[in-house]
């Protein structure tokens, strides 16, 4: 009876890890936008690689809001307004939110959320703890490939690339908290000695 019990488990776990190999590249991203949810709200920590340069830094999202924190400067954004804040220059530039971006950096509300229509989605390689993807964007004047490396099990990144004109940017993820009740929003009282330039 217990060999019996055995076998039925190992084949119960056969299954699950089949059916997790088989699962698609927008299957694993719609586990990937679920387990981001950005309306429910989550803070990023993380580092950022490009050639010679790092650094470290965060962000906080919910809903349509987030605030960036990385190498001495922060970003803010309502979603509709852009509040980029450079406190080594003293200088605020301010732009309307590109919400067709998809950067981590430009917009991380939607930095997880991609759509079928938009984009052509692969796997690139896949094992026991981790799974990376290759996403392009189908209009051909968005140049550029994304790499998302996430964990298999729960969907979770770990792990960006933005690769364009053989200039490579990684953004690792350290850690990722949803216990986010409120975003920081931009307070122009707080840089009344700033320059503030308006794109708009």
């Amino acid at each position: 009876m217990m060999m019996r019990r055995l076998i039925m488990v190992w084949v119960a776990m056969l299954a699950v890890s089949g059916a997790v190999a088989q699962e698609s590249a927008w299957q694993l991203l719609g586990r990937v936008s679920a387990y981001m949810n950005s309306e429910a709200g989550y803070e990023v920590q993380f580092e950022i690689r490009a050639a010679d340069y790092s650094s470290e830094g965060s962000y906080r999202v919910k809903g349509d809001s987030y605030h960036i924190e990385v190498a001495g400067a922060e970003v803010y954004s309502d979603g509709e307004v852009r509040y980029e804040v450079n406190g080594s220059r003293k200088e605020v530039n301010i732009d309307v939110m590109d919400n067709a971006s998809r950067n981590i950096l430009d917009n991380p509300t939607r930095s997880f959320d991609f759509v079928e229509e938009d984009y052509v989605a692969e796997v690139v390689s896949r094992d026991a703890e981790s799974v990376k993807l290759k996403l392009q964007a189908k209009d051909k004047a968005v140049e550029g490939e994304i790499f998302i490396t996430v964990a298999a099990k729960t969907a979770a990144p770990t792990k960006l690339e933005y690769v364009l004109y053989g200039d490579r940017v990684e953004v690792v993820v350290r850690s990722i908290d949803h216990k986010v009740k409120s975003v920081k929003k931009f307070d122009r009282s707080a840089y009344k000695d700033f320059e503030i330039i308006d794109f708009r």
